[in-house]
């Protein structure tokens, strides 16, 4: 109860920093991978170290604000293995400004065995079609959406990075029941694996409606962005970021994916995105 109360009393008045805030400024951040990795690119950007803890699970989030221009497009990086989409975080709002919040956990993908993009949930029990998550999230889930909503300006949609692996699983050419997709180029190019065209280069959305939105698809789709389109409901729902958005704040959600390591690639991706958001 007393943690709940501090974080409460900390989403209220973030800007005093007093109750999640650890550490502050690169140079104090120094020997964390991504700093270290990052170092010169992150100079004259705001970047805090953020902790709580829920349950057993004890969180580290590097908090990322562009202090020119503080409100704008912002991103959440669920999974600290996928280095170049970190990378691409720090080009998109030295850019056009806003922030960004990354899951830290020494370049592990899950935290605890907790994978961090399946714990999104306001229920106060284990939601029981999320067979990810281990644990009720009730404080995660708060926690990372006020610091969004703090800093994410209102005409934003709600963005995120990811990184993926060659013709794994999250692929343009593939397809389900749940989940349709919507190339941008012919299939023999996209087959080359090369540059947008690549498979592993796409744009994640999702709706509560089985039709997908054909406006939203067809913009992207002229972007040269492939697309990936899920049909989300409470029945169906994993607990993922994207499906927690479009049953709490409606269909306004977008992740750019690209194959590890293609960050030139997932910067394009990101600057054909804001033309279509802005």
């Amino acid at each position: 109860m007393k943690l709940i109360l501090l974080i409460t009393l900390f989403l209220f008045t973030l800007s005093a920093k007093e109750n999640l805030i650890i550490k502050q400024g690169i140079q104090n951040l120094k020997n964390y991978p991504d700093i270290k990795q990052n170092y010169n690119y992150l100079k004259g950007l705001k970047v805090s170290l953020i902790g709580f803890k829920e349950g057993s699970i004890t969180w580290h989030m590097l908090l990322v604000i562009n202090p020119k221009a503080p409100k704008g497009p912002f991103w959440f990086l669920p999974h600290d293995n996928e280095n170049s989409a970190f990378t691409s975080a720090i080009y998109a709002i030295k850019r056009y400004g806003g922030g960004f919040l990354a899951v830290v956990n020494n370049d592990n993908r899950y935290n605890m065995g907790q994978d961090p993009n399946r714990n999104f949930s306001l229920s106060p029990t284990k939601e029981p079609s999320c067979k990810y998550q281990m644990a009720p999230s009730l404080i995660y889930t708060q926690t990372i959406m006020q610091i969004i909503n703090r800093y994410k300006s209102p005409n934003m949609p709600y963005l995120a990075l990811h990184n993926n692996t060659n013709r794994g699983s999250i692929s343009a050419l593939k397809s389900s029941p749940k989940v349709k997709s919507f190339l941008a180029y012919p299939k023999s190019k996209v087959l080359s694996s090369k540059g947008l065209a690549d498979e592993d280069s796409l744009v994640y959305i999702a709706g509560t409606s089985p039709n997908p939105p054909m406006n939203k698809v067809k913009k992207l789709l002229k972007m040269g962005l492939n697309v990936k389109y899920e049909y989300v409901t409470s029945a169906n729902n994993d607990c993922s970021m994207s499906n927690f958005i479009v049953l709490n704040y409606g269909d306004n959600y977008y992740n750019i994916e690209t194959e590890h390591g293609k960050v030139a690639i997932q910067k394009e991706m990101i600057d054909r995105l804001m033309r279509v958001i802005y």
